[in-house]
């Protein structure tokens, strides 16, 4: 299965997973031209970036792994991007990330500042 499929999966299984915790889901896939972010969703009143990684082995580390300090910094731009356009200035927020390793789901909070 190619990364695209594999990648669509983790999103749908893990925004499914957010809804099932009360979260609300306020974009998928918010795109501009620094970068995209996977999943904006919100939850007493925090707004929270969340970046889906999911994998079928093992093989090169944890799906968590992937979430580079690159990765973190362009997500950053993007979420700061974001509270602009929508003028949420004083907003509170944090950057999760779920990894999904076949179909068992870990949602990490506030993986990174």
């Amino acid at each position: 299965m190619n990364t695209k499929i594999l990648g669509n999966i983790g999103e749908i299984l893990a925004k499914n997973y957010l809804k099932k915790k009360k979260f609300k889901i306020l974009e998928t896939n918010f795109k501009c031209k620094i970068g995209e972010i996977d999943i904006i969703a919100s939850k007493n009143n925090i707004i929270v970036f969340v970046e889906v990684k999911f994998k079928s082995t093992k093989k090169f580390g944890l799906p968590r792994e992937m979430v580079t300090l690159h990765k973190q910094n362009k997500i950053k731009l993007v979420a700061s991007y974001y509270l602009q356009i929508k003028k949420l200035y004083n907003s509170i927020c944090r950057f999760d990330v779920i990894e999904i390793f076949d179909k068992d789901i870990n949602h990490i909070e506030n993986a990174f500042t």
